[in-house]
């Protein structure tokens, strides 16, 4: 199997993986579209809360430290353009992609990679040997990739994994050709050394084209799979791993995300290309369709996340990256938190104050049972309520504030200040935002 380079990659704090180094944008644009890994964490959802009221007399506005963060909402950010529709259509598609959870609820320690594919280039993360340029070569568009594993005491310890990838093409032949080839390449080309995958089949996944391995990386031997299968537009991906023993599993494990899979891309609203749209050019969607990317504090770095902030997540969308998928998914589906946004900070928007109660006191537990503990709050805001924890990568802080119905949050490594002032300036927009927001 090629799926194996995803083993190698980590992330160093429970936010949302800032990366400085952007990964290029090449290949299909939708210019018709109008190793031995870690635990990790890379969440969006970092968790802290209380039960503090919409509004308290107890804050000082005067008092509070913002440092250099803006402490207004930013304007209207209207529709996306050439040169972000990428990131914008590879957003919403996180929500339409099956999470490793729901395949096995065990599945919950997130992995690399977890992430937005902007690019054929973005591909040598999920697969090796001649996938990314198969995949460009097809017309590959855009896609998202989720992974996560059975958490384990030790990174040699043998553990279960799931890569689950949905890859969209500007044609379904371009799909099925790329599904073919990928798997023609794995089953016939050696390229990394370590053997060929044998060629498989599932009875009950007669279009699926599966190939099998094992190998022993240092954590036992295991039986991998990959399975591709092609779906209208789109390449759907699977790889499963386990160890010898279980090697039933894998199999069960695909087909049950494929199962899944199916049905739930059908009902992503994909932009159309031009092709698709009678030859004329589709108008684009908006940036922030739900107005609350606004209120989220920006990144400086534009590409801090490599694609995968700036952004507007459903449920399933935050608990891709999130340390805990279930318990996240759960608490924003159960609050009616459709629509999330995630920039330098993360805004929750519950269907009411009672829902942004839960979510505040939900992950706030969450994180105390992790080992986080209590920390102070910014001056001026004793509403905030903050957590902190050492960790192998520095002291980890998290600050969480409710305004009526939506609930900010901030977080960062070995810098308690910044958090504050994030906090603090993140209260302040708050203040200002619309409670009556659909």
């Amino acid at each position: 199997m090629r799926s194996r380079t995803w083993q190698t990659r980590t992330w160093q704090t429970r936010t949302w993986q800032r990366r400085v180094a952007a990964l290029a944008c090449a290949g299909a644009v939708l210019a018709a579209c109008g190793t031995d890994s870690d635990p990790a964490g890379g969440d969006p959802v970092a968790k802290s809360g209380g039960d503090q009221g919409s509004s308290s007399s107890s804050v000082d506005p005067a008092a509070l430290d913002t440092g250099n963060y803006p402490t207004s909402p930013a304007p209207e950010l209207g529709r996306a353009t050439q040169d972000n529709i990428l990131d914008v259509e590879t957003q919403r598609l996180a929500e339409f992609v099956v999470a490793p959870f729901e395949v096995d609820p065990n599945l919950v320690s997130v992995k690399m990679p977890t992430m937005v594919i902007r690019s054929y280039e973005n591909l040598s993360a999920v697969l090796n040997g001649a996938a990314p340029d198969i995949a460009k070569s097809n017309g590959l568009l855009y896609g998202y990739v989720s992974t996560a594993q059975v958490p384990t005491t030790a990174i040699t310890d043998p553990t279960r994994s799931l890569v689950q990838m949905v890859l969209r093409f500007s044609t379904p032949d371009g799909a099925s050709a790329a599904a073919q080839q990928i798997h023609t390449d794995l089953t016939t080309v050696d390229a990394d050394d370590t053997g060929l995958d044998t060629p498989e089949s599932i009875a009950i996944l007669p279009n699926t084209l599966v190939s099998t391995t094992e190998t022993d990386f240092g954590s036992g031997p295991k039986s991998s799979v990959n399975a591709f299968t092609a779906h209208g537009d789109y390449l759907l991906y699977t790889y499963a791993s386990a160890p010898v023993g279980e090697k039933d599993w894998t199999a069960q494990a695909v087909a049950k995300a494929l199962e899944q899979q199916g049905p739930l891309i059908d009902r992503f609203p994909a932009q159309p290309t031009k092709d698709q749209n009678g030859g004329q050019s589709a108008e684009m969607p908006l940036i922030d369709q739900d107005k609350i990317l606004i209120y989220a504090i920006p990144e400086e770095d534009p590409q801090a996340q490599s694609g995968n902030d700036m952004a507007v997540y459903g449920p399933r969308g935050m608990a891709h990256r999130s340390t805990n998928p279930p318990l996240t998914y759960r608490v924003l589906q159960e609050t009616g938190s459709e629509h999330n946004a995630v920039y330098k900070t993360t805004v929750y928007r519950a269907s009411d104050d009672a829902g942004a109660q839960k979510i505040l006191t939900e992950f706030r537990n969450d994180l105390t049972s992790q080992g986080y503990a209590e920390a102070q709050t910014p001056q001026g805001l004793p509403d905030a309520v903050c957590v902190s924890k050492d960790t192998a990568n520095g002291t980890q802080d998290y600050c969480m504030v409710v305004n009526g119905r939506y609930v900010g949050e901030a977080s960062g490594l070995d810098d308690k200040k910044d958090v504050d002032q994030q906090i603090s300036a993140q209260y302040l927009i708050l203040e200002q935002a619309d409670q009556n927001a659909a």
